[in-house]
This record gives C-alpha cells, sequence and structure tokens, in this order.
C-alpha cells in the first residue's frame, strides 16, 4: 500500500476474513504507507456484513509490539524461551531438512498435518500446505473437519452435498417464525450481517424463539420467548417436537412422498414402535428439562407456521453423537416442508439453502491416500 503523497490519506479496500467465514468488506485508510484506521465497508442499498469488533481492531495486530516479523531459533533449552534471530534462508532450510531426514527415515506417511482454520481462507490456508506435502510426496490427513464435522457429516449423508448448507437472507425477511437453536448471531455468526436481517424480520412481523442453554445477546435483543435446554440434549427435544408432528398429523405427506426416503422407518423410531420407546415431550422433558407442553406447543407452532425458519449454529453438534442433533433438524425441516421459502411474502420463485464454497487450490494427489 502505497499513499500518492507524503501525508495524503489513501483508502484500500479489502475482504476480511477473521475466522467468522464472512466476507466483510473493510475499508483501510493509510497515510504515509502506515494504516491510521479501520471500518466497515459495505456501501450502497443492499446490506452486506459489516466488519465485527475482530476484523476492524486487526491495525492493533499488525502493529502490535510483539509481533514476530523473521524467523527465531531456539538456543536455550526447551521452554527458556531463549530465541535467536535467523534468515528466512536458514529457517527454510531447516525445516525442509528435518523434512526429508523423516520422509526418508519413515515414508511420506509419517508426516502428520492437523491443522486449524486460522483466519485466512486462501493464501495462507490449509490448502497451500496441503498443496506442498502433496508435492513432497503425500502425508497423513486427519479425517474430516476440526470445527464442525457433525455438522458436515450429517449434512453429506442426508442431502449429498460436501459442502454446508445455510441460510439465505430473503427466508429470514420473509419468514413468519424463526427459531433460534443454538444460534447466538449477535455475538458470533458465520458472516455478521445476519442480526440486522434478524431485527427486520421483526419489524415484518415474524415471531422469534430463542432455544439455548444460556439467555444470549440474540435472546435478549431479538427472541419473544427464550427456551432454556440442559446442554447436550437437543436431539431429545427435537425428536418430541417430531412426535408431536407426526402424532398429530401436522407433517406435509406431499413434500415427505416426494422428496424424501425413509420416513415410515423414522416415524417407527419416534412413535416407539421400533424400541419401544415413545418419544413424547414427557419422555423429553426428564432428559432435557424443558416442560413438556412447552415442547408440545413449539412443535405445533412450528409445523402450523409457513413460513418458518429453524436457524442454527454448530455448538449443539460439537458433543459425543453431535451429528445426530443437526439430522434431526433436518428432519423436522423435512417432515414440515420448510426448506424453501418463496424470496417474495406474495409469491415469486422459491430459493432454498444456499451453498457456501470456498475458493479452492489446484493440487496434485495426496500419494499417501491413493
Amino acid at each position: 500500500m502505497n499513499a500518492n503523497k507524503t501525508g495524503e490519506e489513501q483508502i484500500v479496500r479489502t475482504i476480511c476474513n477473521s475466522h467468522c467465514g464472512g466476507t466483510c468488506e473493510i475499508k483501510i485508510h493509510v497515510r504515509d504507507n502506515k494504516i491510521v484506521r479501520l471500518e466497515s465497508g459495505g456501501d450502497g442499498e443492499e446490506p452486506r456484513p459489516r466488519g465485527c469488533a475482530r476484523g476492524r481492531s486487526y491495525r492493533q495486530r499488525v502493529y502490535a509490539p510483539d509481533r514476530l516479523l523473521y524467523p527465531l531459533k531456539r538456543k536455550g533449552a526447551r521452554g527458556s524461551g531463549e530465541f535467536a534471530r535467523i534468515s528466512w534462508d536458514e529457517a527454510l532450510e531447516t525445516v525442509a531438512s528435518a523434512m526429508k531426514q523423516v520422509k526418508d527415515k519413515y515414508g511420506a506417511s509419517s508426516i502428520l498435518h492437523f491443522c486449524s482454520m486460522a483466519d485466512a481462507f486462501t493464501l495462507h490456508h490449509v490448502q497451500s500446505i496441503h498443496k506442498l506435502l502433496c508435492q513432497f510426496g503425500g502425508y497423513t490427513a486427519p479425517w474430516g473437519t476440526i470445527s464442525n464435522e457433525g455438522f458436515n457429516f450429517s449434512y453429506g449423508m442426508t442431502f449429498g452435498t460436501a459442502y454446508g448448507i445455510e441460510r439465505t437472507p430473503a427466508d429470514f425477511l420473509n419468514a413468519r417464525l424463526i427459531i433460534m437453536w443454538s444460534w447466538n448471531p449477535a455475538t458470533t455468526q458465520m458472516g455478521t450481517h445476519f442480526p440486522w436481517y434478524l431485527a427486520r424480520a421483526r419489524e415484518n412481523g415474524a415471531r422469534i424463539i430463542c432455544v439455548d442453554p444460556r439467555y444470549t445477546d440474540s435472546a435478549a435483543a431479538f427472541a419473544d420467548q427464550w427456551i432454556p435446554i440442559r446442554p447436550c440434549t437437543d436431539t431429545a427435544a427435537l425428536a418430541a417436537m417430531a412426535y408431536v408432528i407426526i402424532e398429530e398429523g401436522l407433517f406435509d405427506k406431499g413434500f415427505i412422498d416426494t422428496y424424501t426416503v425413509g420416513f415410515d422407518r423414522y416415524r417407527d423410531y419416534v412413535l416407539g414402535v421400533e424400541d419401544g420407546i415413545k418419544k413424547t415431550p414427557e419422555w423429553a422433558e426428564a432428559i432435557c428439562g424443558i416442560p413438556a407442553e412447552t415442547i408440545a406447543n413449539l412443535a405445533r407452532e412450528y409445523a402450523g407456521t409457513r413460513p418458518a425458519v429453524l436457524a442454527t449454529g454448530y455448538a449443539a453438534g460439537r458433543t459425543a453423537f453431535g451429528e445426530q442433533y443437526h439430522r434431526a433438524i433436518s428432519t423436522l425441516e423435512a417432515i414440515t416442508s420448510n426448506f424453501n421459502i418463496p424470496e417474495k411474502p406474495q409469491g415469486g420463485s422459491s430459493r432454498s439453502k444456499a451453498l457456501r464454497r470456498i475458493t479452492q487450490i489446484s493440487s496434485p494427489p495426496n500419494q499417501v491416500e491413493v
């Protein structure tokens, strides 16, 4: 970044990927080749994601006094905190030599890359390391994802897609009922524009219910009703909702017959035919702590309101057998046909959940897995 003249301020526009998964436009104000401040971009009529506090504070990260700007090599005992500065050539040679020694002695499969998602998406993301290691001869990669494998696995099995499926803003603006289940967009969200759409949805008359163990900022700001639930018991509550919907004939048979498979067996499970345990609201109350009457009313309201959005977060799925929570959510959406929300309240084309994709870097195959 170079300003045109000394002391003259220049604005550079960029996209922030601060681990939230959003694509927030950030305006970087530069003077004398130094960042002076950052602000959210997104000019225009169409609302866009606004930069979060973390993204807008990146100037502090860039100029942090303890930020590493060059390679360091330990010179004392491990844990002593003693390091000496070395050149980039020496650092690269040190790492490359160690990798070659390990590969020659133990084989390429002995190299494990267990990554975090970090806060950059393509250039500094896992894909660049993947390409390097594949060119090196291959490596051992972990199965699944480190963050939300329950979500990815269940949606892959349910919908046959390798990508996450998320609601579009239009779904919220047109909804008459929104259930925020384990979802706290006012504090943390994959993209930061949903609170604005929730506020607009309330203005449009949507009723919003929050199901969460905590009384979150989102519950305080948007919810007409907060339903506390015992952590890690979400699937039981969802199964009990399905029991009410099926037992009272509130499901959409036409949608089920046309677009789904396996409903008969799921019905047998919920009604207790399969294992002798009826998944009634009373059964769920003892597990999740939500009163049976509240569960039944929530089921009836969700099944009887069109269009309705069951907006979910990842937290409830980051547990043992967490994929069942996501599958239970998908099943409720399916049996009530709450997948497609019209773009316009008066009709028009339908818009299903949107697939969110990340730019891919081409790479040779991983020889360890071939």
